[in-house]
């Protein structure tokens, strides 16, 4: 079974208790003002799954609800500042699990005073994000197959983008490096956009981003997509192949949670949940995530917490195993 399919099934045992728990929360979300930050840059995919997921909850609940992007220090400006916030469900955050659940075992990563497996609770999990592999024209190469040649051929001359230290996208260059013997020189950048920008301009050979950050400059000739890293197919791009079998069976989480301040009320827990479920639960949202290489998850936060912690300890084994240098 794999961890897609495991949580999945921690969820189904305990969804009917999860939906049917009354709120206590006297005053309800309409009214308030519900702050989501986001640790990454405006334009890419964590603001934009924050964005899409949160779009309706206003007109849903009454509440005035802001996305706040605070970008820097691998998410954790952002994930810092709400650890740290009174726990009345106002302010909250939009964060990859990746961060909460492998920046604590990683020294240049981990909060001082802060341990968000501790100081922050699960409310639902939004959506997998499905990384994708995408090159330089100028790097000439059109095929997988090419770039990997290319890659092992050129070693360090071959510059590869990151999104972020820590990201997803970073680990996932890691372990491409790691088991297809390749020796690329990684590129740091404080998000996304940048990063995204220099690859469009041709100063990166290579980078691993998602279809609704980089769909733009393929359309536009500034890129190319050459390959998926996990083996799920997206509908738009038949046919790509995937990195997954190359990756000996290890994975890159890539889920994206809601959290809230630890001691954030129950009720207030309960409701925040039902109300980002309920959008969850739109064809049209479904819809829209999926087209832009996105996968709703819509987790119960019971089942996550369990997940999270699963993870958690998987990433300290992981790295312990092969002695990541974060300091790239």
């Amino acid at each position: 079974m794999n961890r897609r399919d495991h949580i999945q099934a921690l969820a189904a045992g305990i969804l009917a208790g999860c939906l049917g728990a009354p709120s206590a929360w006297a005053q309800g979300l309409s009214g308030r003002t519900l702050r989501f930050l986001v640790g990454y840059p405006v334009g890419g995919v964590a603001d934009f799954i924050a964005r899409a997921c949160t779009e309706g909850l206003g007109t849903s609940t009454g509440a005035t609800v802001v996305v706040e992007n605070r970008p820097g220090a691998a998410g954790n400006i952002a994930m810092e500042a709400v650890a740290r916030a009174t726990p009345d469900g106002s302010l909250l955050g939009m964060f990859g699990n990746l961060q909460v659940t492998m920046n604590p075992h990683v020294p240049q990563l981990a909060l001082k005073g802060v341990d968000p497996m501790r100081s922050l609770v699960p409310v639902i999990a939004l959506a997998d994000m499905i990384l994708m592999l995408a090159v330089s024209p100028q790097f000439g190469v059109k095929t997988l197959d090419q770039f990997m040649a290319k890659a092992k051929e050129q070693g360090p001359k071959v510059r590869f983008g990151l999104a972020g230290i820590g990201t997803p996208h970073h680990m996932a260059a890691l372990l491409l490096q790691k088991h297809a013997g390749l020796d690329m020189t990684l590129v740091p950048y404080k998000g996304g956009p940048p990063m995204m920008a220099d690859a469009a301009g041709g100063h990166l050979d290579a980078v691993f981003t998602t279809l609704p950050v980089g769909g733009p400059m393929v359309a536009a000739g500034k890129l190319t997509w050459i390959a998926t890293v996990p083996a799920t197919p997206i509908p738009s791009l038949p046919g790509l192949p995937a990195l997954a079998p190359l990756l000996n069976g290890e994975t890159v989480p890539t889920g994206n949670t809601v959290f809230a301040p630890a001691g954030t009320p129950n009720a207030v827990l309960v409701e925040l949940h039902d109300a980002l479920r309920k959008l969850l639960d739109t064809p049209a949202l479904v819809a829209r995530l999926r087209a832009n290489g996105l996968e709703p998850l819509n987790i119960p936060r019971q089942a996550l917490a369990q997940h999270l912690r699963d993870e958690s300890a998987y990433m300290k084994d992981f790295l312990a195993k092969v002695k990541i240098d974060f300091s790239t």
